[in-house]
């Protein structure tokens, strides 16, 4: 008679493997996907906050505008410019994200 044996086959072994790696290969890139998307929102969050508040101190008056210059508010350094158009006060600030593309966001402060 045949005696039963309380593992597991080879075979078995080798189907629940190829079942763990391919769902590593199919996580591990998603995970980095979202980790890098994660950062660009925080990014692009801090970046805008900053500009945010450095258009409040163009309109009070203690950043002249015309005027570019670079800041790092987070990681990332952004190249902030003001300007007037048309009765509009212009900020923008332009980064180069974790993509490796470049962005850019415009905020408009109404001259009083």
């Amino acid at each position: 008679m045949l005696k039963k044996d309380k593992g597991f086959t080879l075979f078995e072994t080798l189907i629940a493997s190829l079942l763990l790696f391919s769902m590593l290969t199919i996580l591990l890139p998603l995970l980095t996907l979202l980790a890098k998307e994660q950062y660009s929102n925080m990014e692009r969050l801090k970046i805008t906050s900053k500009l945010h508040d450095e258009l409040q101190e163009a309109l009070v008056g203690t950043v002249s505008y015309p005027s570019e210059y670079t800041i790092t508010p987070y990681r990332t350094s952004a190249e902030f410019s003001f300007a007037l158009d048309g009765e509009y006060l212009k900020g923008c600030a332009e980064w180069t994200n974790a993509k490796q593309q470049t962005e850019k966001k415009c905020l408009y402060a109404i001259m009083e």
